[in-house]
């Protein structure tokens, strides 16, 4: 394995079960970053098709993680709203795709990135409650 392999299995398997979460997300953002990009950079190049369809089915992939993770006996009616939402994403994600819409994907784009930040605010709250707790032991 190569150096860079190594710290990212490393950050991994280290990392707690939020931020877990929150680098999915933030690999579906790149995966979308790099679609537009590949959509904008012209699709009469082979290797643009290629790079467009390899991350957006990536994109779709991370969302089927994300919903088939979802806790819905712990989240209730969170879960239920993110496996709605993450339907809706996967179903426009396909539609974009085919259709080539950058801006569809930009708007998916940017609701990834506020339900990251959601997650990121979560582990937040939970680390600090954490923190205050084992502080309160001594």
């Amino acid at each position: 394995m190569s150096p860079a392999e190594v710290y990212l299995q490393n950050l991994v398997e280290n990392a707690n079960p939020i931020r877990l979460v929150i680098m999915l997300y933030d690999k579906a953002i790149l995966c979308i970053d790099t679609a537009i990009e590949a959509i904008e950079k012209g699709l009469n190049d082979v290797e643009n098709v290629k790079t467009k369809a390899e991350n957006l089915t990536k994109a779709v992939d991370i969302l089927i993680v994300l919903r088939s993770s979802l806790d819905t006996e712990k989240g209730k009616e969170i879960s239920k709203n993110l496996d709605e939402i993450y339907e809706v994403l996967i179903d426009e994600i396909v539609r974009a795709n085919m259709k080539n819409d950058t801006g569809t994907l930009r708007k998916i784009r940017a609701i990834l990135e506020d339900l990251r930040s959601a997650w990121e605010e979560a582990e937040k709250k939970v680390y600090q409650r954490e923190e205050v707790t084992s502080g309160s032991d001594e």
